[in-house]
């Protein structure tokens, strides 16, 4: 790995232990969130100032330390996206369980080179895991980790941050019961850290839709360098079409994309 990549992985590092103290500065404080307006009677989005002001942070500090450097993020869009090197940020993933109190969401940071995400990071700021992965491996904690190795499909755990993502049309439905009926159970709830423990070989199977592209470069850097698979449901680019696939092995990947197929 270049020094280069070893810069790249530090200021990753510096990104996410520059805005703790704004996260945890708005966590459990119950008039931090507001409710969006929303279009064609779409269910209803909220937004925090913690998340706002988290990646104003990000931003300012990736423009003085390589202005020449792209940035696309949830809250304040893109600007020289067609830079080499674009970072992605989503200051705060599960905003549901930040504004509810659980320490269940994550910032996530990535960097694309090329288009190509080379380097993730998820950090949770309250529990202080974090986990990264790069050419040089995943690591979660600081320890090296890996994806699960296929044991069988009765014994596969899947995580889906939320079921209500299934039931816009009959397929989606069908989906969704097939994994429930195929899997040994589905976890709920799991935003970013679903896609963290398939890196940390916990969970076999991440499914989910109506994703953006900050919702998945940084995991999917992760669950790649930890040896798992990471693509959209129909094989193509993860999210293309917003829907991600992520397995820990290539048995699991096969057999369930194969079934979203035959749908």
């Amino acid at each position: 790995m270049s020094n280069t990549d070893d810069k790249y992985i530090k200021f990753a590092h510096e990104l996410a232990d520059s805005i703790h103290d704004e996260i945890k500065s708005h966590f459990r404080q119950t008039s931090n969130w507001e409710i969006k307006p929303t279009k064609n009677n779409k269910r209803p989005q909220i937004a925090t100032n913690a998340d706002l002001n988290a990646e104003k942070i990000m931003r300012r500090l990736i423009n003085k330390n390589f202005p020449s450097h792209g940035i696309i993020g949830e809250e304040l869009g893109s600007e020289n996206e067609n830079a080499e090197y674009v970072w992605v940020l989503d200051p705060i993933d599960g905003t549901k369980a930040f504004v509810s109190g659980l320490p269940f969401f994550g910032t996530m940071i990535g960097l694309i080179k090329n288009s190509e995400p080379i380097l993730g990071l998820i950090d949770q700021p309250i529990t202080k895991d974090r986990i990264w992965g790069s050419p040089k491996g995943s690591f979660l904690n600081n320890k090296s980790v890996q994806t699960r190795n296929f044991k069988s499909i009765d014994e596969t755990i899947c995580a889906i941050t939320d079921p209500a993502m299934f039931i816009e049309n009959d397929k989606d439905k069908a989906i969704y019961n097939m994994v429930v009926d195929k899997t040994l159970y589905v976890r709920h709830g799991t935003d970013c850290w679903g896609y963290a423990m398939c890196a940390g070989g916990t969970i076999d199977l991440v499914l989910e839709k109506d994703l953006e592209i900050w919702d998945i470069v940084a995991a999917r850097a992760i669950i790649e360098a930890a040896g798992g698979i990471v693509t959209a449901w129909n094989k193509t680019e993860a999210a293309s079409d917003r829907s991600v696939i992520a397995a820990a092995n290539i048995e699991t990947y096969r057999y369930f994309t194969e079934i979203i197929e035959s749908l």
